[in-house]
């Protein structure tokens, strides 16, 4: 759904910029571009505390 949502954004900001530019407009796009990729991003993040955490386990055995 936030992918969804990202591009959605992205799509209707990246219209505005064709017809004027704007700031606004500008970090609209790069929001929906955040949620595009907030998901792979944070799945990685805790995959890396999980692995971690795994790793002390293992040391303290």
């Amino acid at each position: 759904m936030l992918k969804f949502i990202g591009i959605f954004l992205m799509f209707l900001s990246g219209y505005g910029l064709e017809q004027a530019f704007s700031l606004s407009l500008a970090i609209w796009f790069l929001f929906g571009l955040f949620l595009v990729c907030s998901q792979g991003i944070f799945g990685h993040l805790m995959f890396v505390e999980r692995e971690k955490v795994r790793a002390q386990y293992r040391r303290h055995k």
